[in-house]
């Protein structure tokens, strides 16, 4: 699962750039940037809500790179 690929399963860009307050366009570089430790985290909970399985390593490692 890429970075793109759990950006898109949460809503996608504009949606994750509402709930954590950043720009779409922010969000939109995560997808191929990598997802940025500090917001990895606070996508934790916001998947569990959303019934979204995110892959073992989400925490551990840079993902869509």
């Amino acid at each position: 699962m890429t970075s793109a690929d759990i950006i898109n399963a949460l809503g996608g860009c504009a949606a994750l750039g509402r709930e954590f307050g950043r720009n779409t366009k922010s969000v939109h570089n995560w997808k191929s940037r990598g997802i940025p430790s500090k917001w990895r985290i606070k996508m934790v909970p916001l998947a569990k809500k959303r019934g979204v399985a995110l892959p073992k390593e989400f925490l551990t490692r840079e993902m869509g790179l």
